[in-house]
């Protein structure tokens, strides 16, 4: 399925670019309320049609704290809200247990299907496909008349207690690198270059194969 034909697509390679004045959060870390980081934005999702980001990819991030493994997620935009002090994106209204239930994101199926299954994890009904309408098709226009696409909300003005934000934030970056410090001891006990195809589980990454081997 090309994306040429579709609703949504990838910003990046899109022709289209963010608005003037308005920042670019792609690279961007994403937390809760509290700080604690929940992964980091890879890239936004544009509506072609209407000229709007609709969501957000997140590179979950790895968190035993959180319960969180690493996943990669599409978020509805409207559920953001900004720290521009740290370059942070805070998720106020989500929580691991939504982030552990989205389906897996795959740029190549932006379809009705995916947008029906992530709405569900937010609490919106699913209606009944329209007649004549496939699972493949872009959703209606009037899908997106709720406030979890509401762009606009990235302006609120997010209020935290900064001490305990910056002290948490300040942690889980020193948790990020000791395991990033780690992963790099497992490369030389566990080098990815001496595994055969047979050693890795599907999907699974270099990264992801240290960490299972540390586990062993």
């Amino acid at each position: 399925m090309s994306n040429k034909t579709k609703r949504l697509q990838e910003l990046r390679g899109s022709g289209y670019e963010v608005a003037k004045g308005q920042p670019d959060i792609r690279g961007w870390e994403v937390r809760d309320t509290d700080g604690h980081l929940m992964g980091k934005v890879r890239e936004l999702i544009f509506d072609s049609r209407a000229q709007k980001v609709r969501y957000m990819v997140i590179d979950v991030a790895d968190s035993k704290e959180l319960q969180l493994e690493k996943r990669t997620v599409m978020v509805p935009i409207g559920l953001a809200e900004l720290q521009q002090k740290f370059d942070d994106v805070i998720l106020p209204k989500v929580t691991p247990f939504h982030l552990r239930a989205l389906p897996k994101y795959d740029k190549d199926d932006l379809g009705s299907k995916a947008e029906r299954a992530i709405s569900t994890v937010f609490g919106l009904e699913s209606k009944p496909l329209p007649a004549g309408h496939t699972a493949d098709d872009d959703v209606e226009e009037s899908f997106y008349n709720n406030e979890i696409f509401n762009e606009n909300n990235m302006n609120h003005r997010r209020t935290v207690d900064e001490r305990n934000f910056h002290e948490n934030r300040e942690e889980s970056r020193r948790l990020s690198e000791a395991e990033a410090a780690s992963l790099r001891r497992d490369s030389e006990v566990y080098p990815a270059d001496r595994a055969t195809t047979d050693d890795y589980l599907p999907g699974e990454t270099e990264e992801d194969y240290r960490r299972r081997m540390r586990k062993t």
